[in-house]
């Protein structure tokens, strides 16, 4: 728990939503608390805890917040979800095969977090102790620059679209194998699904659906610790808000994501096997409409075109009414 408290990362995410970055003073601040961390703490310690730290601020929290209310107040929740009372967690209709109660996938998706963190551990035990090279991640006094954040993040992202894809389309699904097997007997047991779904599967199939395409590609290029942080949050995070089951999900490319991760539950695995949708448009294994269908769907939700053209017709006028004003000005000035 010392150590959970002490990891500066939390406030390196957090801080931007309560001050800015723009003093040399919070960046000062910062690299001694992590320089500080490091230094005093095993390299295994910092990375293990900021994981499960990250998962549970973007992860678990949330996802408990979500199951509150669809418990508490299911009237009114009921009008957010897009599959109606059957996507009520506690009290949904459970069709088709046998689904598991709430309180199980709960656990299994505790278990399954838990049992990623360890597998995260025992490879950098491996590479460190036993075959006695460099750790798996870099966890190193020095701070990321933000072009190398960007870049590894972006490219983090394009490779679990990529890994992700072909992983669950042609392992978890086009294949009889057993993962296929265990992978639609668990986690597609469940049509409607909400936030604890995003980790819920067998084990075996979860660390290939779920870990791997996430880790995988900070280890190829052995990104920071900060930077494989930064991106263990946004994908936890995408995974809670889209496989929330709400029909309202902030964001147009999330609220496609959601749309199409529903659509994949309820088909039980027909298509849509990636979130952002392209490689499924390449491919023609889109269920339920396409990526640009998506887009163009949520673009017209959120008014984009109506904001767009208001945003310019403002700032038409503003430079109208600026003109005036200097017109104005100007023949004062020559008047006197």
């Amino acid at each position: 728990m010392d150590a959970l408290l002490s990891v500066p990362v939390l406030g390196y995410f957090l801080m931007p939503g309560l001050t800015t970055y723009s003093t040399s003073l919070n960046l000062l601040f910062f690299y001694m608390t992590w320089s500080t961390l490091v230094l005093s703490q095993p390299p295994l310690r910092v990375e293990i805890v900021g994981s499960l730290g990250i998962r549970l601020l973007f992860f678990l929290a949330p996802a408990l917040f979500f199951l509150i209310f669809d418990s508490i107040i299911p009237s009114l929740s009921v009008g957010f979800k897009r599959q109606g009372a059957d996507g009520l967690p506690t009290r949904g209709a459970r069709r088709g095969r046998s689904s598991p109660q709430w309180y199980q996938i709960i656990g299994v998706s505790l278990l399954n977090i838990l049992l990623s963190v360890a597998i995260q551990a025992g490879v950098e035990m491996l590479f460190t102790e036993v075959f006695h090279i460099r750790s798996a991640l870099k966890v190193t006094t020095t701070l990321p620059m933000p072009w190398s954040i960007a870049k590894d993040v972006l490219r983090g992202l394009i490779l679990r679209e990529v890994i992700q894809y072909y992983i669950h389309r042609f392992l978890l699904h086009e294949n009889s194998n057993i993962l296929s097997k265990l992978h639609n007997s668990w986690f597609h047991s469940v049509t409607a699904p909400y936030s604890f779904v995003a980790h819920y599967d067998h084990p075996a199939s979860y660390i290939f659906f779920r870990f791997l395409p996430t880790y995988l590609p900070s280890i190829i290029f052995r990104v920071h610790l900060l930077t494989y942080l930064l991106l263990l949050a946004i994908i936890t995070f995408e995974e809670t808000l889209t496989l929330s089951g709400y029909a309202s999900v902030p964001g147009i490319m999330l609220g496609g994501i959601a749309k199409r991760q529903d659509r994949h539950s309820e088909s039980q695995g027909q298509g849509n096997f990636a979130p952002w949708g392209f490689l499924d448009w390449i491919h023609g294994t889109s269920v339920g409409g396409d990526v640009v269908d998506d887009m163009k769907d949520e673009a017209e939700k959120h008014h984009v075109k109506e904001r767009g053209g208001k945003a310019l017709e403002n700032a038409r006028d503003s430079g109208k009414q600026g003109l005036r004003s200097w017109n104005a000005r100007r023949k004062s000035t020559k008047k006197a």
